[in-house]
């Protein structure tokens, strides 16, 4: 049996997404048990760390577009990586000249 809690979640770049998307940090603790003589003894354990693009769906719940595992992420490199994979997620914030 595996078990997955989540420990902590974060809306990121809150205000620089387009309508209808999120970017969230969700933080997991995954555990898998096995049973044997009906008692259950946990086999692993171990901390997983993503950052989740969803969409919004005003007839269903959020959508998940895509997984980005932190642990093959530098944290700095998020933004950079989802601006490749998905150009125009950030809203444009160019800012007129004075």
């Amino acid at each position: 049996m595996k078990v997955y809690e989540v420990i902590e979640t974060q809306e990121m770049f809150r205000g620089e997404i387009i309508e209808n998307y999120y970017v969230i940090y969700e933080q997991t603790e995954n555990k898998v048990f096995e049973n044997r003589n009906n008692h259950l003894f946990q086999q692993e354990r171990f901390l997983e760390e993503t950052v989740n693009i969803f969409k919004d769906n005003p007839h269903s719940t959020l959508k998940k577009v895509k997984t980005y595992p932190i642990r093959h992420l530098a944290f700095g490199d998020i933004r950079e990586a989802i601006r490749k994979d998905f150009p125009d997620l950030f809203k444009n914030l160019k800012r007129s000249p004075a």
